[in-house]
């Protein structure tokens, strides 16, 4: 046994669970800690960032590219409060992390100690993750934290993914015990992938060897389960066309043969097509959310019944949770695909009869990109946010990772901007939280220095985010920020004027007192803090723009003038209802 503290246990717990990262700012309930950090920078790397925001936001990317979950440090209560935004997101997107928060000592708690939460209850933090965490655990004892972390890591990495909150107080951390760690943490990790039910396997297998109009939805669930290879091969097997949510965006790359795009409210017309006319649906790692069914509205896109639907998730709660299922199968998306492609493989197969089926989305693909080919080309100015997008792809290699941040500018990427691989597009859609692209693109980075790492933001999400910029300065990530500036909350103006007619718009345009637009010079913000910037004002100034910005390898800004009324095409079949008025 070796006598340790508990900061200096949840430190070697930290590098025994190989976590790579540490997060976050620091106040006086965690310094013990973070001096227990000091003797282990051999093997953790510490990022201080000006805003814990930005902290949860980069480790919600990280965990996206790179599947292993980072370490976010915060203080007690209000320190701890400004991590739940990018917390929550992280919690309804099934991403991963572990928040350690200082608490106050427990001789202190209840008296109106420095920064307690107090009012509910005595060192009342934990209150605060409630619903956001898939669990959270308080520890006032140093010799319950090797068995926490063990449990804090393992449930937040298995399963469907999600952040863990440890709430430690001072005394915990500071106190001296007699302690046995475990030499190899593997042993107390599950490192199997479970699969579904071999009957419920048999029964899909047989569901989709039937079928004339298959179709495959992959959600976020097939980039989690790492199941990119297993779909592909099981897609050509059946010669079904596959469409992606905007979570599963990359699961499937959009240049294969049978890829039909993202479904959805804003899905393009053979991503929809494909899942309204199928037969038989298979449905990978998806919740079939709001967005991704246009309020479960019938036919945009999807109808089911009559169209029979296979639906796997790792999750057994979102197993028919809106629709009625033929075959439900809990398990891991890439293990049931396996098993499905074993069994397909004994059968006789009946592919061949899809031809005209797979017409039929071909000629819907052709007819989609002679519709938007126009706003990718357009020389207009202010710039059309499609031909940006174009020309961002352009401009970056296959594996370039892109960001994305909420709003108008998202719709763009979402729909026109080709995703090649997983963890290429990451998108936030669960809790949709403005900040998550231009803050959680150093997660990404972090996660994968070699590659090319955009953030595409709008101008209102980084409004609120600037505060990341001096963070990207000082660790000289090369990060380039693409600032699609509109003057406003575009994604919120386009519902206000088809709600309420043109002229309503309050609270969505960024106005001076006396009504003259107000836009933020985000490239001069970016130079007074050492970074590199330029402002686009006209589409053929785009292209040189980017290849300069990237050629660079250093922190850069694109701050682009961009038209707020062109919206991404709304042809494809989907829709955003709003309950009806009066």
């Amino acid at each position: 046994m070796t006598k340790m503290s508990g900061a200096e246990i949840v430190a070697e717990m930290m590098v025994r669970l190989d976590v790579k990262f540490a997060t976050g700012i620091p106040g006086h309930t965690v310094l013990d800690l973070v001096d227990a950090l000091v003797d282990r920078q051999n093997s953790i790397t510490t990022l201080l960032p000006r805003n814990e925001e930005t902290a949860a936001f980069a480790a919600d990317a990280y965990f996206r590219v790179c599947h292993r979950p980072m370490v976010v440090i915060g203080h007690a209560s209000v320190g701890a409060s400004n991590l739940l935004t990018g917390v929550a997101n992280a919690g309804m997107d099934s991403s991963a992390m572990i928040v350690i928060t200082g608490e106050t000592w427990t001789k202190a708690q209840g008296r109106g100690a420095y920064q307690e939460l107090v009012r509910e209850r005595d060192a009342g933090t934990p209150d605060m993750f409630r619903g956001s965490v898939k669990r959270s655990w308080q520890v006032n004892r140093a010799e319950k934290l090797p068995e926490t972390m063990l449990k804090a890591y393992k449930l937040a990495v298995t399963g469907r993914p999600g952040p863990v909150h440890l709430d430690v107080t001072q005394d915990a951390f500071a106190e001296q015990v007699d302690v046995t760690l475990p030499e190899r943490v593997d042993r107390f990790l599950p490192l199997s992938r479970p699969r579904g039910d071999a009957d419920a396997t048999k029964r899909a297998a047989e569901l989709l060897l039937r079928a004339e109009r298959p179709a495959i939805l992959a959600g976020g669930g097939t980039i989690l389960a790492e199941a990119t290879d297993a779909l592909v091969e099981l897609a050509e097997l059946l010669r079904a066309p596959v469409g992606t949510t905007v979570m599963g965006k990359g699961a499937f790359p959009e240049d294969h043969a049978l890829a039909a795009g993202i479904t959805g409210w804003i899905g393009t017309a053979p991503g929809n097509k494909a899942m309204r006319e199928c037969d038989v649906l298979l449905a990978l790692g998806t919740r079939f959310t709001e967005t991704d069914t246009s309020g479960w509205t019938p036919g945009k896109p999807f109808n089911i019944p009559p169209t029979h639907l296979i639906q796997v998730d790792i999750d057994p709660n979102e197993i028919a949770r809106n629709y009625p299922v033929d075959v439900g199968i809990v398990g891991d998306v890439r293990s049931v695909l396996r098993d499905l492609i074993s069994d397909l493989r004994t059968r006789s197969s009946q592919a061949g009869k899809r031809d005209g089926w797979l017409r039929e989305i071909e000629e819907a693909k052709v007819a989609w990109q002679e519709e938007t080919s126009a706003l990718q080309a357009s020389a207009s100015s202010p710039i059309n946010p499609g031909r940006l997008a174009a020309e961002l792809r352009m401009a970056l290699r296959r594996d370039a990772i892109v960001v994305c941040d909420l709003g108008n500018a998202q719709k763009w990427i979402a729909q026109q901007f080709p995703a090649y691989g997983p963890r290429t597009v990451l998108n936030a859609m669960g809790g949709a939280a403005m900040g998550f692209g231009a803050c959680g693109a150093v997660g990404a980075q972090l996660a994968a220095p070699d590659s090319q790492v955009v953030s595409w933001v709008g101008d209102g999400a980084m409004s609120m985010s600037l505060h990341v910029l001096p963070t990207v300065v000082e660790y000289d990530l090369p990060i380039l920020y693409v600032v699609a500036n509109d003057n406003g909350y575009g994604a919120v103006k386009r519902p206000q004027d088809a709600r309420f007619g043109g002229g309503r718009n309050l609270l969505t345009l960024f106005r001076r007192a006396n009504g003259d637009p107000y836009r933020v010079d985000f490239a001069g913000v970016a130079r007074a803090l050492g970074m590199a910037s330029a402002r686009v004002d006209r589409a053929d100034e785009i292209a040189p723009t980017m290849r300069r910005a990237l050629a660079e390898r250093r922190p850069f800004l694109l701050d682009v003038t961009t038209e707020m009324e062109t919206y991404v095409p709304m042809s494809g079949g989907g829709a955003f209802p709003l309950p009806a008025r009066g």
